[in-house]
């Protein structure tokens, strides 16, 4: 048996019950159910009508994966699985297709239509080198009733009497591992920076730096930054701190200094900003942020920049 695929049982703690059940009595013997008996799955099937196969990259779970990491990893791994297992199988393994309907199968030895999967108590092994094992373990891994991992089901995530689990390291690592990529890059993408421009793009992301914060000061809140998983709060809250690093790394040079003159601006009450809309006193500047940004950026509004640079400078002196 090459790679395997693997679902288990939920172990909930019994033992300290005060009333004996059959529950408490399997949990003293390191069960959950009474031996021999199992739990039938059949795939999931959507109020859209689509069966949720675990081959289809467009399907509803998804485009609900929030981590933009962890669904262009599943995407291309359903993707790519999809498309072996067609060729391998012969069949049509679209979300709507025949296949997946198992009332129409004719016996279990049917290979024509999906059949059902009885899950037992313990570790569910799937030979990940036979295709309809291949194929078993797809559906079954995003199966609704079957948590995607046992911290996923830890923190509430799936109902508390959800009794399997999918235990998918090859998943959790490439996640791990694209993540750690990721932030390496950055990491490299910031030390390869000037002093002031590290300054520029630690302001956009809302920390608390100023032109004399030294630069192992900068690197800490930086760095700090990309060991959170996301923002908490603020303009980014729910964003991927080294996607939301990225955005500023990446900006052109004439939009980033643009930029964090009006954050600057705002931070020392040059400029206002009330509903989105920029105000200079009670005058209004522009409607939003990128707007002022395209005008300060056009070569026949510098005079506008050299303006604010010297009201901002002017600021900076008597805050001295």
């Amino acid at each position: 048996m090459g790679k395997i695929g693997k679902i288990s049982v939920i172990k909930r703690n019994h033992s300290g019950a005060q009333l004996q059940t059959l529950q408490s009595e399997l949990s003293k013997h390191g069960m959950t159910r009474i031996p021999g008996t199992s739990v039938t799955k059949f795939p999931y099937k959507e109020l859209t009508g689509k069966y949720r196969t675990g081959l289809d990259p467009s399907a509803a779970y998804i485009q609900r994966i929030e981590d933009k990491t962890a669904k262009q990893v599943e995407i291309d791994r359903v993707t790519k699985l999809r498309d072996k297992l067609q060729e391998e199988l012969g069949v049509d393994l679209g979300p709507k297709a025949p296949f997946w309907n198992h009332s129409k199968s004719l016996s279990a030895e049917d290979q024509t239509h999906v059949q059902p999967v009885k899950l037992v108590d313990g570790d569910n092994i799937f030979d990940l080198s036979v295709p309809y094992q291949e194929l078993a373990f797809a559906w079954l891994r995003v199966h609704p009733t079957i948590a995607s991992s046992f911290q996923a089901w830890e923190r509430g995530l799936f109902p508390a009497d959800t009794q399997f689990y999918v235990v998918d390291d090859e998943v959790e690592n490439t996640i791990a591992y694209n993540k750690k990529k990721a932030i390496n890059k950055a990491i490299i993408a910031f030390d390869t920076m000037t002093v002031e421009k590290k300054r520029k793009v630690a302001r956009q992301l809302g920390l608390p730096v100023t032109n004399e914060t030294k630069e192992e000061i900068v690197y800490n809140l930086i760095d700090d930054v990309f060991k959170k998983s996301e923002f908490s709060s603020g303009t980014f809250k729910g964003l991927n701190p080294v996607e939301v690093f990225n955005r500023y790394a990446n900006m052109q040079e004439d939009v980033l200094n643009a930029k964090d003159l009006i954050k600057q601006a705002i931070t020392h009450s040059i400029y206002r900003e009330r509903s989105g809309k920029i105000y200079e006193g009670e005058a209004e500047v522009a409607k939003d942020e990128d707007s002022l940004v395209q005008f300060l950026v056009n070569e026949d509004n510098q005079y506008a920049l050299i303006e604010l640079q010297g009201k901002l400078n002017s600021k900076l002196l008597m805050s001295v």
